[in-house]
């Protein structure tokens, strides 16, 4: 819970200390695969949000995998390809670290140069490392100010 209630505080000072002209907040199932590891079930399915800021964004989720549940908070900045970092920890209490590779892009673009907040949809697949390695593919929809998907 201690954790829970650090990840929150750490999102809300994250978005209270940016421009709103770079923020956006998006929110999205993951569903993905398990490569390796243990027999057993190999599909992965969960929920992912956050806040970006720019082309950096701060994200909390919560996946299914290996009939347990596994909570993470990851650091994903954004130039030509993403990249992950971060920690989880699963429902047996194991701590894990979480590190990994991404792209995506929008599937509802914004209009740019407009003013004011926009929705958008996002695609991004991607490969990371959570204590065992997934494939993972994520659609996500959330609001954008016009700065944030837009090149100027």
């Amino acid at each position: 819970m201690k954790t829970i209630v650090l990840v929150v505080t750490m999102l809300a000072a994250f978005a209270g200390t940016a421009r709103a002209d770079d923020m956006n907040y998006l929110v999205g199932p993951v569903l993905g695969l398990r490569l390796g590891g243990p027999p057993g079930e190999r599909g992965i399915i969960g929920i992912e949000g956050g806040v970006g800021y720019g082309p950096e964004r701060i994200n909390l989720g919560f996946t299914r995998r290996l009939d347990k549940t596994f909570g993470y908070v990851e650091i994903d900045p954004w130039y030509i390809a993403g990249f992950s970092f971060g920690a989880g920890v699963d429902s047996d209490g194991v701590a894990h670290g979480v590190i990994g590779v991404w792209e995506g892009l929008p599937l509802r673009y914004p209009s740019c140069g407009e003013d004011g907040w926009e929705s958008v949809i996002t695609i991004a697949g991607g490969y990371r490392y959570t204590g065992v390695h997934e494939l993972y593919l994520t659609v996500k929809a959330g609001e954008t100010y016009d700065g944030a998907f837009c090149l100027d």
